[in-house]
């Protein structure tokens, strides 16, 4: 039987990256072909690792192995499956899509062949099927792209940006079956997180559980939705985190492998995590880290709705948003392709075990010859391009053929990473005992944290006495604990006269120590007592202690030792962080000296910042520890 083709053309009144991003979304498009949900494995077959995918299609069992896609972000698609079982023996979809002056013209060409006769009877058939199901999704994409709202054009790939479309009106063609809800389940849950947490995001997550479809609702991302709700990404999460509480959703730990990042697992808590992750794709394990490759994510409560999460296409570009492109190159061919770049920086990789090739210039170059040898791939770049397209030329000395992955070097990834969780209040007080197994340590990635510690408690327990010292000592807890979740902090715990924090960003940690001073003053500064302060940014490990989280490790030590060195109304840090904080402090008094901290071998070089007064900058240099 020779090959059988089936094309269509649309024209849509939208960019030709978000046309080319739904229609590129091989998922939707496959279960709209009528695919049903496949089940994946790895194998080895002819000596090669290959992906294989098993499924029912209008009833028959078909088998197939799946090689990588390739695909220009915004331009074009070629999918390709090799069938092992069933009635075709290679079968696939090209896209392209182009830019013109009324928004974007599509041209989708469905293609495959069989080598049983009795398909030249189901032929025309077959065809019929293919062009109705094809058309029917093309429509409802044009649909889509008519009644939604086009999203800002953020930076964010085309494929997180369409996400926002597609919160808005859908078909069953776009997004699948949608599954009852238990209308008593939803309203008594609903009106406990009402109860928790009134506002906007509350209801816009309420009425999202009822009304979208399965797939909306099965394995949620906070910042994605609050991208596609236009609100705050944090009080989106901190929704969530309630939701979690009051049984509307599930809270899961979705484990990203840290080279093709993505899914490599799923546990249901950090209980369940493992020392180490093995990522099928790649075919390597790797250390876990907590704060950069564990993602939270949320599932609809099966007391609401019975859903599980489904992919119908493993190597969609939906799946990769962070990959511009992943081409194909022949040993000894050339290849000569224009890839728009929205910026110069850029990580190069193949899917095999090539050294990468990473580039920060910030300016997009003309051209880029990217050579992949047996060890490492080289990159040579040529001029500065005037749009925001490079011509890549690719070339391989490699004796098989072999895929380039272009990637974004700059984008921050939607995902609910653990390093976001973790410096959030809401769980550090919802999810206390969410906590890795005992005995295991999670890498977290870079935190700041802060500690701060009472002046003259002792004298004020002297002075008025046990229990009204011990009252104001709680109500500066409790103060300290307003500004720190203020400033997108979470209070870690409380020792003694100490708090210790946990921040995202050494600003916030900053901007928290100077209200932490300004209110200990103004509330308690007439009882002789003060606070003193430091922070330090660092990589840290998340811990079970005393069955609740806890950090620990070499940036633990030095932010509480930082703090033992400040004087009273001072925060100290080392003198290389205190170079990203010159623009906050830049009109108080420093203090510049060396110290010897407790476990660390040579004397650090320190900054103190006297936080009482602003007074244009004056330094005093050489004071001590022995002179607090």
């Amino acid at each position: 039987m020779s090959a059988t083709t089936v094309t269509l053309e649309r024209s849509y009144d939208a960019k030709p990256d978000l046309v080319w991003a739904l229609l590129s979304d091989t998922s939707r498009f496959d279960r709209a072909m009528g695919l049903g949900l496949p089940a994946y494995r790895w194998a080895v077959v002819g000596g090669q690792r290959v992906h294989i995918g098993r499924a029912l299609q209008s009833g028959l069992k078909v088998e197939w192995i799946e090689p990588p896609y390739e695909w220009i972000e915004g331009r074009l698609l070629d999918a390709k499956r090799q069938f092992i079982k069933g009635p075709l023996g290679t079968g696939g979809v090209h896209l392209e899509v182009e830019a013109r002056a009324a928004g974007s013209q599509a041209r989708v060409t469905l293609w495959g062949d069989a080598p049983h006769w009795y398909m030249d009877l189901l032929r025309p058939l077959m065809v019929r099927q293919l062009r109705r199901n094809a058309a029917a999704y093309l429509d409802a994409v044009g649909e889509v792209l008519r009644s939604a709202v086009a999203p800002t054009d953020d930076g964010a790939p085309a494929v997180v940006r369409a996400l926002s479309l597609l919160a808005g009106p859908t078909s069953t063609i776009t997004s699948g079956n949608t599954s009852a809800v238990d209308p008593v389940e939803h309203e008594r849950r609903a009106t406990r997180l009402r109860t928790m947490l009134p506002g906007v995001a509350t209801e816009r997550l309420i009425g999202w559980l009822a009304e979208r479809p399965d797939e909306d609702v099965a394995q949620m991302q906070p910042f994605v939705l609050a991208r596609a709700w236009n609100l705050d990404r944090r009080e989106v999460l901190r929704t969530y985190l309630h939701a979690t509480r009051a049984g509307l959703v599930d809270l899961n730990w979705q484990i990203n492998c840290p080279v093709c990042r993505v899914s490599a697992g799923v546990a249901a808590s950090l209980d369940g995590l493992g020392r180490q992750i093995h990522c099928d794709a790649c075919n390597i394990s790797y250390d876990l880290d907590f704060g950069r490759s564990v993602e939270a994510v949320f599932s609809s409560h099966a007391a609401l709705r019975a859903v599980t999460s489904a992919v119908f296409c493993a190597a969609s570009p939906s799946l990769r948003p962070h990959v511009i492109a992943q081409l194909r190159v022949e040993p000894g061919v050339r290849r000569e392709l224009l890839v728009p770049l929205r910026h110069g920086s850029i990580f190069v990789r193949t899917l095999g075990p090539q050294r990468p090739f990473e580039r920060s210039d910030e300016t997009i170059a003309a051209e880029l010859e990217i050579h992949v040898g047996p060890d490492a791939i080289t990159c040579v770049e040529r001029g500065t391009a005037e749009g925001d397209s490079t011509r890549v030329v690719l070339t391989s000395s490699l004796n098989e053929p072999c895929h380039v992955v272009i990637e974004r070097g700059t984008w921050a990834s939607d995902a609910v990473l653990g390093s976001a969780v973790a410096s959030l209040p809401e769980f550090m007080e919802l999810f206390a005992t969410e906590a890795p197994a005992a005995g295991l340590e999670l890498t977290v990635g870079r935190l700041t944290l802060l500690f701060s510690d009472l002046t003259g408690s002792t004298a004020l327990y002297e002075r008025v006495g046990d229990a009204r010292a011990f009252a104001i000592v709680q109500e500066h807890f409790r103060a300290m604990s307003v500004i720190i979740a203020a400033n997108d902090g979470a209070v870690v715990k409380t020792m003694g006269d100490a708090v210790m924090a946990s921040f995202s960003r050494t600003r916030d940690a900053a901007q928290a120590a100077v209200a932490m001073f300004e209110s200990t003053l103004r509330e308690h500064g007439e009882l002789g007592i003060g606070v003193k302060l430091g922070i330090h940014e660092g990589p840290c490990l998340a811990v079970r202690a005393n069955d609740r989280l806890d950090f620990f490790g070499t940036t633990v030590n030095i932010a509480a030792r930082l703090q033992a060195q400040a004087r009273t109304s001072e925060l100290v840090v080392t003198e290389a962080l205190a170079a990203s904080l010159e623009t906050l402090f830049a009109n108080r008094r420093t203090r510049r000296f060396r110290a010897s901290l407790k476990g660390i071998a040579a004397e650090q070089e320190l900054v103190g910042f006297d936080l009482r007064a602003v007074d244009g900058g004056a330094t005093t240099a050489g004071a001590r520890r022995d002179d607090v």
